[in-house]
């Protein structure tokens, strides 16, 4: 009986050590996985030409025309939106006004 129980938890102590092992071979295998994904460096070179052209277009668009573009369309566009804003309710509130309620369909708002 002594030595079934010895036989017994020597399989189960071995079948833990390749467990072990195989999980620290995952865990390699995932660290290494996120480190080539993750390496700033190497994406960076790879895509070196396309990141100096977005920054140039970038750095011109900033320096050279972005804050008085945005102020335009802030003078400009602001009001305008207010002024349809506004035109939209007043319609809204005449058509509401002159559309009597017996003639809308009452299904369609159901």
């Amino acid at each position: 009986m002594s030595q079934d129980s010895d036989h017994v938890k020597v399989h189960i102590e071995r079948a833990i050590e390749r467990a072990r092992h195989g999980v620290g071979e995952g865990i390699d295998e995932l660290d290494r996985r996120v480190r080539d994904t993750m390496d700033i460096r190497r994406k960076a070179g790879e895509y070196a030409p396309q990141l100096m052209v977005a920054g140039a277009a970038l750095g011109f668009i900033v320096g050279f025309g972005m804050p008085n573009l945005i102020k335009r369309t802030l003078q400009v566009g602001v009001p305008i939106l207010i002024a349809l804003k506004v035109a939209q309710a007043q319609s809204d509130a005449e058509l509401a006004a002159t559309v009597p309620l017996e003639s809308l369909d009452p299904g369609r708002y159901s």
